[in-house]
């Protein structure tokens, strides 16, 4: 027998239109695990699977579960309102299709009823299911899926209940783009910094505000970034409880201010042409990078230089006191990580090439001092 898709594609099809619907996930997995065993169970888990469908567009549309313990025909019944396909009892020449799909969906109980696995407690190796009437079956619950299904399109659900991803509404999320203004800024909440979005599309007395910690904007937007963002912190966690168990209670400690340590995210600057404390740097490092095996390409149509960028990033996220300082090795890192990739370097050989690079700078990179720091300003006219 062929392929479960490849016999009744609605099955797949419903469970890709809400892939954030975990039962119905749950029961498509549970059916295609049946179907290429034994089919022992397949009625039950065809008719688990359309109950699931009914209740995630009652779900998507907030209308409530017809009863406390309702049949899949009264499920279906339900489901089938709200899409404009109310049985009005003989008043519509349709009328004869929907009694015939609640008739089907009866039938379907009770084949399950004489062939499920769990029906009235019967054994389900007692009543194997045939390769046609596992066929049948399918056949039934991917017809009435159909109606479900086809019925939905061009139904827009109710937008604060959905369980359809952000990509189903390209026409909404194009007439927002087109037509709102947004600003953003940083709050601090206490010791922890909360991002508002203030987006309107009139003046700005009527913007509405969404709050948001970094974390939770990270998570759900960007989780790559969210996990490098981890690495970081994870250190600067660490660091910073280090130097508060060392505080000698009510002692004021006074640390020199040359460079300011960075702060939030790492920055990455792409750059034609970098001038600052780390100018003196840059054949050394393009003889580094020459043996982690870059070559010079053409350069792109912004100018951009791998050796300058790589620079200005490190001069961006050095602190005065980064050598002692795990969590800006780790900054710089990962900063010098998103630099090489912009450059073509794959993700897991700009992985290496960073973490050797911030090796190689601990190395190389003089400390900052008062006179480094005049003889820059002397010499290039830039303020580090």
């Amino acid at each position: 027998m062929a392929g479960l898709d490849a016999l009744a594609p609605n099955y797949r099809r419903a469970s890709e239109r809400w892939p954030d619907a975990p039962t119905l996930s749950r029961s498509y997995e549970a059916l295609s695990a049946c179907f290429d065993g034994n089919a022992h169970g397949m009625v039950e888990h065809i008719k688990s699977f359309i109950e699931s469908v009914c209740v995630t567009i009652l779900g998507e549309f907030g209308e409530p579960i017809p009863s406390s313990s309702p049949s899949a025909t009264d499920l279906l019944v339900a489901a089938l309102r709200p899409l404009g396909l109310q049985n009005t009892k003989g008043a519509s020449q349709l009328d004869k299709v929907l009694s015939g799909f609640n008739k089907l969906t009866d039938a379907l109980t009770e084949m399950r009823n004489d062939h499920g696995a769990v029906a009235h407690g019967k054994d389900a190796f007692l009543d194997a299911v045939t390769t046609d009437h596992a066929r049948a079956f399918l056949h039934a619950g991917d017809a009435i899926l159909s109606v479900l299904l086809n019925a939905l399109e061009g139904k827009q659900p109710d937008l604060t209940l959905t369980r359809e991803p952000y990509e189903n509404f390209p026409h909404l999320n194009e007439r927002i783009d087109r037509a709102v203004g947004m600003e953003v800024r940083v709050d601090e909440d206490g010791d922890r910094p909360i991002v508002v979005f203030a987006v309107a599309t009139g003046t700005r007395d009527e913007a509405i505000e969404i709050r948001v910690e970094p974390s939770r904007l990270l998570y759900g937007i960007d989780r790559s970034a969210y996990v490098e963002v981890l690495k970081t912190a994870a250190a600067v966690v660490a660091e910073t409880e280090a130097e508060e168990d060392q505080l000698a209670p009510l002692e004021e400690v006074v640390r020199p201010v040359l460079v300011p340590a960075p702060s939030g995210a790492p920055l990455t600057e792409v750059v034609p042409k970098y001038v600052g404390r780390l100018t003196a740097l840059r054949p050394n490092l393009e003889e580094f990078l020459s043996a982690e095996g870059w070559r010079p390409a053409p350069v792109p149509a912004d100018g951009a230089q791998l050796t300058d960028s790589l620079l200005a990033t490190a001069d961006q996220n050095m602190g005065l006191d980064w050598k002692q300082r795990g969590a800006l090795q780790a900054r710089l890192k990962v900063a010098s990580k998103r630099v090489l990739v912009q450059f073509g370097f794959d993700a897991t050989k700009a992985e290496e090439v960073a973490e050797r690079l911030v090796a190689w700078m601990h190395m190389q990179v003089p400390e900052v001092t008062d006179e480094t720091i005049g003889a820059v300003v002397q010499i290039t006219g830039v303020q580090p």
